[in-house]
């Protein structure tokens, strides 16, 4: 029968603490990447409903012009303004025209910060 080493039974608790404490290290740094990766997208969220909003307000004031043969080609630039709460929005959109006051196309791209949306509105025999 061989004699137990109690100091080589120390080291190899030691390993055995080390090796579950590292992985748990791992473990803990992949959830906070996944964290802070959801925390980006949900802001990228609220940028694009701005900027869709502001497509959509260039492409109505274009259509309005076309309907009202107001802006025939109305290629036009707009800058969307609002204070809400305690935050001040700045939307940009493109608007463009092709067609008639009859039936048409409009194509407009609302910006907000990095995010851009575009918006199409087709009419026919109005």
């Amino acid at each position: 029968m061989k004699k137990i080493n109690f100091k080589q039974r120390g080291a190899i608790s030691i390993f055995l603490a080390v090796l579950l404490l590292s992985e748990l290290s791992i473990i803990g740094l992949g959830i906070s990447f996944l964290a802070v990766q959801q925390l980006k997208m949900s802001g990228q969220v609220g940028q694009s409903v701005v900027a869709y909003y502001a497509a959509e307000a260039g492409a109505e004031k274009c259509y309005y012009q076309v309907r009202n043969l107001t802006g025939q080609g109305c290629d036009n630039t707009g800058q969307i303004s609002e204070n809400i709460g305690s935050g001040d929005y700045q939307a940009g959109y493109q608007a463009g025209f092709s067609g008639s006051h009859e039936a048409g196309t409009v194509i407009s791209i609302g910006q907000f910060g990095k995010t851009s949306r575009k918006v199409e509105l087709t009419w026919s025999g109005l």
